[in-house]
C-alpha cells in the first residue's frame, strides 16, 4: 500500500512531513485561507520581513505537538490535530483589528475556530468535520482541545494553550526570525525531554528551569520590541478606524483574507485612510506620559474638539495584558522534593513578574492637528 504524504520545508523547523488526516486538513479550503492571513497583522510596516502567515505557524505548532507527545510518551494525534487547527478561525490581519470585530459582532477568533472545526453555522460549508470524522475523530473534541477548553482532554488542552504550550513556542521562535530580532532562541527539545506529566499537567523539573526562564524572557522581549511597537499599533488602529468608518460592513467580512479585506476598504469611503496606511503616512506620536485612569479621562476631555478618528489614545501595554495568564510565568516545576511555581524557584521569573505592569499613554494624531495636540497636552 502506497501512503501519500507531503514534505513541507519550514524555515523554522526544517522539513515537516504530513500525511493522512493532516494532509487532507491542510488541503481544505479554510486552512488554505490561512496562507493569506499575516501572522503579525501590519507589523511588516516596521519589520519588513514579517510577512509570514498563520498557515506556516499552524504547521509549526503541529510539528512541535508531535515532538512533545513523542517526548512524553503519549500515543495520540489529537494534540497535533488541535495544534494544526488552533488558528483556523483567525480574522483578517490576525489580532490587528480583532477588537473592532469583537465590538461589532461579539466574536473572537476562538469562537470561529470552534465553528469551522465543527461545521457550525455560518461555516456549514467547512469540510474539516467531515475529514476528522472520516479518520475517527470527534470534531467537538478537537475543537475543545484547539481552543484550550477541553474537559475530556485537559492535558492536551494545556499542550496547546498553557504555560509551556507549543503555540507560544512556535510563534516566539518564528516571529523573532522573520522580524529579524535577536531573540527567540528557545531550546524546546531540552524542555520537551525534561518535562513530565502530573495530574493532567506538564510539570518541569530542575533541568527544565533555564528553558522555562528563556521562554518568559523571550515573551516579554518580543512584546516590548515587536507586538507592542508603537508604530505597529498605530497602523493597526488606523486600519480599525478605516473599517469602523466604512459603509457596508458585514459580519461576513470576518471570512475575508487580508487581501480581500483591503480590497473591500479600497473601494469604499474609507479608501483615503487605507491609502495612508499603504503609503506609511501614519499618525505621529504627539504625547507620551505615565498611565493613570484619571490622565486618560483628562486627555479625552482635552481632545473633545477633534474628530475621534483623527487621533489615537493608546495604552501600552494594554490594560487587558495583565496578570499571570498574560505573562505566563505560572509554570509548575518539581523542585526540592515538591511541586512549586516557577516564580518560587527562579529569581529571574520572579523579577520579571511585574515587568509588563508599567504602562504609558501614547497619543498619536494626523499631521493636520499634530502641533495643536502637542500644545494642548504639553509635549
Amino acid at each position: 500500500m502506497i501512503i501519500m504524504y507531503k514534505i513541507i520545508q519550514d524555515p523554522v523547523n526544517g522539513p515537516i512531513k504530513i500525511d493522512g488526516v493532516f494532509n487532507e486538513i491542510v488541503d481544505s479550503e479554510y486552512f488554505q485561507r490561512l496562507r493569506y492571513i499575516k501572522q503579525l497583522g501590519l507589523c511588516n510596516i516596521v519589520f519588513p520581513g514579517a510577512n509570514h502567515t498563520r498557515f506556516e505557524h499552524s504547521l509549526g505548532s503541529m510539528f512541535l505537538a508531535k515532538e512533545l507527545v513523542e517526548a512524553v510518551g503519549i500515543n495520540s494525534d489529537i494534540p497535533a490535530l488541535a495544534a494544526l487547527l488552533h488558528d483556523i478561525g483567525h480574522m483578517p490581519f490576525s489580532h490587528g483589528i480583532e477588537d473592532e470585530f469583537h465590538s461589532l459582532y461579539s466574536v473572537v477568533h476562538e469562537d470561529i475556530t470552534k465553528k469551522i472545526i465543527t461545521g457550525s453555522t455560518p461555516y456549514n460549508d467547512s469540510t474539516v468535520p467531515y475529514i476528522l470524522e472520516k479518520y475517527g475523530y470527534n470534531p467537538e473534541d478537537i475543537a475543545d482541545v484547539a481552543t484550550g477548553s477541553s474537559k475530556r482532554y485537559p492535558l492536551f488542552s494545556e499542550m496547546i494553550s498553557g504555560p509551556l504550550d507549543v503555540d507560544e513556542i512556535d510563534y516566539l521562535r518564528r516571529d523573532a526570525l522573520f522580524c529579524g530580532v535577536t531573540m527567540g532562541q528557545i531550546d524546546y527539545k531540552r524542555l520537551f525531554n525534561t518535562v513530565m506529566i502530573d495530574e493532567n499537567k506538564l510539570i518541569g523539573v530542575e533541568k527544565s528551569i533555564p528553558t522555562i526562564e528563556s521562554i518568559i524572557i523571550t515573551r516579554i522581549l518580543m512584546f516590548n520590541t515587536v507586538y507592542f511597537h508603537k508604530t505597529c499599533r498605530i497602523a493597526q488602529k488606523m486600519l480599525g478606524y478605516a473599517y469602523m468608518d466604512m459603509e457596508g460592513r458585514s459580519i461576513e467580512d470576518i471570512k475575508l483574507n487580508d487581501f480581500e479585506f483591503m480590497e473591500k476598504i479600497k473601494n469604499r469611503n474609507s479608501s483615503v485612510m487605507l491609502k495612508r496606511i499603504i503609503n506609511r503616512q501614519l499618525y505621529k506620536v504627539a504625547y507620551r506620559g505615565s498611565y493613570s485612569r484619571e490622565r486618560v479621562a483628562a486627555i479625552k476631555n482635552l481632545l473633545e474638539e477633534f474628530n475621534a478618528h483623527d487621533y489615537i489614545i493608546d495604552i501600552v501595554p494594554p490594560l487587558y495584558f495583565s496578570g499571570k495568564g498574560r505573562i505566563k510565568n505560572y509554570a509548575t516545576v518539581y523542585y526540592g522534593g515538591k511541586k512549586q511555581e516557577i516564580t518560587e524557584v527562579s529569581s529571574i521569573a520572579r523579577a520579571l513578574s511585574g515587568e509588563m505592569e508599567n504602562r504609558q499613554i501614547l497619543v498619536s494624531c494626523s499631521e493636520g492637528i499634530y502641533s495643536k495636540v502637542q500644545k494642548i497636552l504639553g509635549k
